[in-house]
């Protein structure tokens, strides 16, 4: 009877652990309402829009 051929053993390799993306947390209707709010306070409410950006980009950069 031939031998049979000589098996490797390799290791079972481990399953890599996920990476999850950092859970940015973004600023809800009323953050961005309120804020909005006391900016238009500061500056007599002239631009709303612009209000309401303003307050988008200091809430998403805090």
């Amino acid at each position: 009877m031939p031998a049979k051929p000589a098996r490797r053993r390799t290791r079972p390799t481990k399953p890599k652990a996920a990476v999850a993306p950092p859970q940015v947390q973004l600023p809800t209707h009323d953050e961005i309402s309120e804020r909005a709010y006391f900016i238009a306070l500061e500056q007599d409410g002239a631009d709303e829009l612009g209000n309401w950006l303003r307050a988008e980009r200091e809430l998403a950069a805090a």
